[in-house]
């Protein structure tokens, strides 16, 4: 009975606001009262790369060629990235450690301190806050054996990593170093505590393959992944929280477009309105930088690129071309059959100071004191047959180059899709000599595999960026090994001296000292060649006509801890 007497208080109650005075409407943004608001535009922007995204890790997330790792701080920061100039700036950290307020400070036992604070306010996708917590679980992650480290040299110079408050910590590094503030997102990946810490401590392949990785990826960038998309199209919400400011636009979708010419044909028709950086080849760049030109359709963008070079597999595991490895003489043979200056011709039309002598970029201060020590080695057929002989290889009765046992020689050669025209050049000026050749274009869903790119047979086209950066490419206690090939994506080439020289390099501080120690590096890579330098790159990348993007394109030197979108909280759209 009370039950009835409520349901019919509350009919009549309804009856009531529904007979009573009705509100006028409030007038809608298109001034007709009643009418319905037209939608919000959002705002999208769709950028291109060659390579499948294979996860958001230092161990999943590839080497530079194919454009995709350029994207990552779109949605990862590091401690420090660069500014429009190319100087490191705080990110994650408050501000950087220097000597000059105690921050920095040289130990009594040869050892550095680096005192560092956490910015406030930053936060995780899913809203928890960065703390000092997060900064040394990440240091515990990063230096763990059983856990892939990228190709950098700064967390093996550190001793130890301590929270000394809530705000502050600091890094006690082996000896004085003078890349310890460059802790990029790459160098010292951010990992998120009060997600992973209890993963961790459990059995490391299944850490290693955790949904966090890929489809459940949180961090700390200006967007959050929305949709993994299989790593071959990525979806990226902007984060409203993000510490810098909100991003400009709603959405940023990575599109993995593998063939070169499919994604100039896309960025022509408008689908694709960013191309990363080391994708196209340059004549397809130079081609859209002069249409555009015409039409004002958009813009190539450039800066210094990285040091190209043929890579040499030196892991006997690996390696089915062993005269390479085991015979100088045969290097500078392989090297002497390059007309690089045509090479350059062709890859390079029209771009300066792109000579291959030093890995040295003109602009850094130590380049001076290294020199050219590659400009002793010159395109010379003669030179390459010479060399070629006294190392014991000879052509056969049907002019293919044979070793000593009378056994044909095949030089495997592989690179990413940008580089094949390079490929192509090479391997017929080594066909001329007589040489079999396998050319094998590396596929896109393989540009990141760690496995796959560390065990290649023969000879690679490869780059890194330019300046001691090169340096992780042949320390040899970087040598990528199984079954996780943790290290630097080289071939092994391991030299004692060369690693003294690096530790020294590390631990000199001042510029002088600093370019007496590359000189005698760069003499010393020069004289076993360990590698066959080709050129020093440009770097470019493309933006269609009403984006707001890659303006300060050209301040993001190689080797440094930025990617061309650290600042993808201020693209737009018009």
């Amino acid at each position: 009975m009370m039950v009835h007497a409520r349901v019919t208080s509350l009919l009549c109650l309804l009856i009531l606001v529904g007979c009573g005075p009705t509100a006028p409407a409030a007038p809608s943004a298109t001034g007709v009262p009643g009418a319905t608001p037209p939608p919000v535009a959002r705002k999208t922007i769709t950028a291109s790369a060659l390579n499948s995204v294979k996860g958001f890790s230092p161990w999943l997330i590839g080497t530079t060629g194919g454009g995709a790792r350029a994207m990552f701080e779109i949605s990862t920061n590091g401690l420090v990235s660069t500014d429009a100039a190319g100087n490191l700036e705080a990110r994650l950290a408050a501000k950087l450690p220097s000597f000059d307020d105690g921050t920095v400070v040289i130990l009594p036992d040869g050892r550095m301190s680096t005192t560092w604070k956490v910015r406030p306010h930053v936060k995780w996708h899913d809203g928890a806050p960065f703390t000092v917590d997060d900064v040394v679980f990440s240091y515990q992650v990063n230096s763990h054996p059983e856990i892939p480290t990228p190709s950098t040299s700064s967390l093996p110079q550190v001793d130890q990593v301590e929270a000394l408050d809530s705000e502050t910590f600091r890094l006690t590094w082996k000896t004085t170093y003078y890349r310890a503030l460059s802790l990029g997102f790459i160098e010292f990946w951010p990992f998120p505590k009060h997600i992973l810490g209890e993963a961790f401590q459990g059995d490391k392949d299944a850490f290693l393959n955790l949904p966090y990785w890929t489809t459940e990826y949180i961090s700390t960038g200006a967007f959050r992944v929305a949709d993994f998309g299989l790593g071959e199209q990525l979806v990226l919400e902007r984060f409203d929280d993000y510490y810098r400011g909100r991003p400009k636009v709603d959405t940023i979708i990575i599109k993995i477009i593998p063939d070169p010419n499919t994604m100039y044909a896309n960025v022509k028709a408008g689908t694709v309105d960013i191309v990363s950086e080391v994708t196209l080849p340059v004549d397809l760049f130079a081609r859209l930088r002069d249409e555009w030109q015409q039409s004002g359709d958009g813009r190539v963008v450039q800066r210094d690129g990285n040091w190209f070079f043929l890579n040499v597999q030196y892991n006997p595991d690996f390696s089915k071309f062993a005269e390479v490895r085991q015979d100088v003489r045969v290097r500078r043979g392989l090297l002497a059959a390059l007309d690089r200056d045509a090479l350059r011709a062709v890859t390079l039309p029209g771009f300066p100071d792109t000579e291959p002598d030093s890995f040295m970029p003109r602009a850094d201060p130590r380049s001076a004191a290294v020199g050219t020590p590659f400009a002793r080695y010159r395109f010379d057929t003669a030179t390459a047959m010479r060399e070629l002989t006294d190392a014991g290889l000879r052509r056969g009765s049907d002019g293919q180059m044979v070793n000593s046992a009378g056994e044909s020689i095949e030089i495997p050669i592989r690179t990413t899709a940008s580089n094949a025209r390079e490929m192509s050049i090479i391997g017929q000026a080594w066909r001329d000599l007589g040489f079999h050749v396998a050319e094998e274009p590396i596929p896109g869903n393989l540009a990141s595999e760690r496995p796959y790119r560390a065990t290649f047979p023969g000879v690679e086209i490869t780059a890194q960026g330019n300046g001691d950066q090169i340096l992780a490419r042949f320390d040899g206690r970087q040598c990528p090994r199984p079954p996780r090939f943790a290290g630097a994506q080289g071939g092994c080439y391991v030299n004692p001296e060369l690693d003294r020289l690096i530790d020294q390099l590390y631990g000199t501080l001042d510029v002088r000292g600093q370019g007496l120690v590359l000189k005698d590096i760069g003499d010393l890579l020069a004289t076993d060649l360990v590698m066959l330098p080709l050129y020093m790159a440009v770097n470019l990348a493309a933006v269609r006509k009403g984006i707001q993007a890659l303006d300060d394109f050209a301040g993001a030197p190689m080797g440094s801890p930025a990617q061309i979108s650290r600042n993808a909280h201020l693209w737009d759209r018009s």
